[in-house]
């Protein structure tokens, strides 16, 4: 926040506080006068006490010049009764003579708390020679004198008074003083509170203003017209809270609104929801919490320059809206709030709707068909025409999440559960926990299992249709745990797409494969091997010169490697696909697109990538073998489109002869599938060239 906003205008001149200084003044004056007179009072008990301490010096010196002469002859007697004289004395609580051992040579009055304080005080006397005094703890004064003889210390006089015997009172003496001091106080009192409670009232006025501000947040303007500093004050202080409301509009505008689309954004989402299941705890109503993602929303975005991709952005976002809207009416049945659906924008691809009221899956299931078929038809935007996909996760508050947090993190859960689902709608169920549990503990599995390298490369034949020979094959990743048993790849490559872990799979694989290629060819066998590149692989700079030098580490040639790059990874960025590949291609490696035809390829930008391989993806291939309509057609369309370009074709899935025979028919150069076998370790592979070889020769024999 600008601190600008919070500078004041200049103070006007004082004028009515000039008045009000002068009582306080008065006030002032009142009261140092009280302190004045409470430090002569002070300094006058001060030294009364120390005159009367003074006193007591003098009645104990005497004491110990007659007792001197009295000790000189040995009469105790005449001690005590000297003693007895002494204490006759007002105020005087003990009388004590010691010789120079600190015995008690006469002694009247006292206790024994006493008697314990005189003999420390008699003591010190001994040891310094001279007069000492003393306080006892209850304020009691001791004085303690030597008795000196011929110039020798014979023994102590001690006198103890009570406490207060010698207090100097003061205070009648300072009475004209003081009653003066209270009547100018007593009058000062009254006065100056009249004056402060006027003079603050408009102080109060204020500060009740400022706590109301940090209260509600917004109130009235303060209205003050005192005509001095205090209403320029207060103009101030309506000026600043102005500009601070509107700071803080701004503020949350920023925090909680989708600056391109203004819808609320994932934070406010989020408040929405949990402030839904703070409020119907009680009442047991159940909300939709349905997330939409945009799965080709932002490879567009990536496309468009800013300016278009926020136009783009702010007509999906219309578009959205108004589909909840109308969906609303629609299917939702509204409680007796009449509370509205909140749509949301909460990421780059995704949405989000709150629809309370909802009473059902069904219903939050229905909501959410309708939803997905309003965003599925296509966007007409300057021109053009764009499908973006939708795939809808839906979770019910608080039944799958007592907070936001949970609700929504399970509507993503759906979500990413729908892109398999027919409609492309999922409801949350407990089994997606589970389902969501199992791979991640498969996640972790498979990296320890990368540690331990337990994925081996399998590998499937290809036979080359001209020979009738296995000639090449493809490495496939098995998962071989300790115990021997073999996790399908339908379990956990998925997985490692997901966790990224398919890139550090697939280097693995490929260093397999082409350590094994070359002892074949070692072996007198050269056999080609194909290698799957995973997108995360594909997608690294050092793509090409990490696979050289696999290949130069293995001793294996270039080209009997063979590297299978899907049409999708390389459609995504023809331009920079021909960059990374062209360096291997030099090398002498060769090329395949894999899964051809299944993806959305533009046949201009194929010709220009220097590819040596099709492989037709297997569901052609299930389309012949259920007789589509068509499907004969388009395998030719693509052996034609293959030979036009003087490419190689490979046609995987083949289950049956008939298949065989057809692919042979039309020029198909390599077929594979279960008709010739399924994927084996290398030493199974191994032992099929071994076995092919010796088939050979014994037909020669025979010939």
């Amino acid at each position: 926040m600008n601190l600008r906003l919070l500078k004041l205008p200049p103070l006007a001149r004082p004028r009515g506080l000039q008045a009000r200084a002068v009582l306080f003044t008065s006030a002032l004056m009142a009261l140092t006068a009280a302190v004045s007179a409470a430090i002569l009072i002070f300094g006058a008990q001060t030294k009364g006490e120390r005159q009367q301490i003074t006193i007591a010096h003098d009645l104990t010196e005497y004491l110990a010049s007659r007792a001197g002469d009295v000790m000189a002859h040995g009469n105790t007697r005449v001690l005590e009764m000297m003693l007895q004289g002494s204490t006759q004395q007002p105020n005087v609580r003990a009388i004590s003579i010691r010789d120079a051992s600190n015995t008690v040579l006469a002694q009247t009055g006292g206790t024994a708390t006493d008697d314990a304080v005189m003999s420390r005080l008699a003591a010190r006397a001994l040891a310094e020679g001279q007069a000492v005094d003393s306080r006892g703890r209850d304020g009691a004064v001791i004085v303690a004198v030597p008795i000196v003889r011929q110039g020798q210390v014979i023994g102590v006089a001690l006198r103890m008074w009570e406490t207060g015997a010698y207090k100097f009172d003061a205070i009648p003496s300072l009475a004209p003083f003081l009653l003066i001091v209270a009547c100018l106080a007593l009058a000062a009192i009254p006065l100056t509170a009249t004056a402060v409670r006027r003079a603050i009232a408009p102080l109060d006025e204020l500060a009740r203003y400022a706590e109301q501000v940090g209260e509600v947040g917004q109130v009235a303007p303060i209205n003050m017209r005192t005509g001095d500093e205090f209403e320029t004050l207060a103009n101030a202080f309506n000026n600043m809270t102005g500009r601070l409301d509107a700071s803080m509009r701004q503020i949350q505008e920023i925090a909680f609104v989708d600056p391109v689309t203004r819808l609320p954004n994932q934070d406010r989402f989020i408040r929405e929801v949990d402030y839904f299941i703070l409020q119907n705890q009680a009442e047991q109503s159940t909300a939709a919490i349905i997330v939409i993602e945009l799965t080709r929303l932002p490879r567009l975005m990536q496309t468009l320059d800013p300016d278009a991709a926020r136009d783009f952005l702010r007509v999906v976002a219309d578009r959205f809206v108004t589909a909840v809207r109308t969906v609303d009416r629609v299917v939702r049945v509204k409680g007796p709030s009449e509370r509205q659906a909140v749509p949301a924008r909460l990421n780059v691809s995704e949405f989000g709707i709150l629809a309370p009221d909802l009473p059902s899956a069904s219903d939050a299931a229905r909501f959410a068909q309708h939803l997905n078929a309003a965003l599925d038809q296509p966007f007409d935007w300057r021109g053009h025409k764009f499908t973006l996909g939708a795939c809808c996760g839906v979770s019910l508050a608080p039944r799958d999440g007592q907070d936001a947090d949970a609700a929504i993190r399970h509507a993503r859960m759906a979500m990413a559960a729908a892109h398999a689902a027919p409609a492309r709608v999922k409801v949350y169920t407990q089994s997606l926990d589970r389902e969501a549990v199992a791979r991640l503990t498969l996640e972790r599995e498979m990296r320890g299992a990368l540690e331990r390298n337990e994925f081996r490369a399998y590998f499937q034949p290809k036979i080359n249709l001209r020979t009738g020979r296995i000639e090449a094959c493809e490495a496939l990743a098995r998962w071989i745990r300790p115990d021997r048993t073999i996790i399908s790849p339908g379990r956990f490559i998925p997985v490692a797409e997901e966790s990224g872990l398919i890139g550090a799979l697939s280097d693995a694989i490929m260093r397999e494969a082409c350590w094994k290629a070359a002892s074949w060819a070692r072996a007198g066998r050269p056999t080609k091997v194909a290698v799957n590149v995973s997108a995360l692989q594909f997608r690294s700079d050092r793509f090409a010169d990490n696979v050289l030098r696999v290949v130069s580490h293995a001793g294996l040639a270039p080209e009997n490697l063979e590297l299978e790059i899907t049409e999708s990874v390389i459609m995504a960025d023809p331009e920079r696909a021909l960059r990374i590949i062209k360096p291997l291609r030099d090398a002498g490696v060769r090329l395949a697109i894999d899964d051809f035809g299944c993806g959305h390829s533009s046949l201009a930008s194929l010709t220009k990538l220097p590819f040596d391989v099709i492989k037709i993806d297997q569901q052609f291939v299930r389309a012949l073998e259920r007789g589509e309509p068509r499907s004969a057609e388009i395998v030719e369309i693509i052996l034609a489109f293959a030979r036009t370009l003087n490419m190689e074709v490979v046609a995987e899935g083949i289950e049956r002869r008939e298949d065989m025979e057809f692919m042979a028919a039309r020029g198909c150069h390599w077929i594979q599938g279960f008709l010739f076998g399924a994927a084996v370790s290398a030493p199974e592979f191994a032992e099929l060239l071994r076995r092919q070889d010796g088939e050979d020769v014994g037909a020669e024999d025979a010939a």
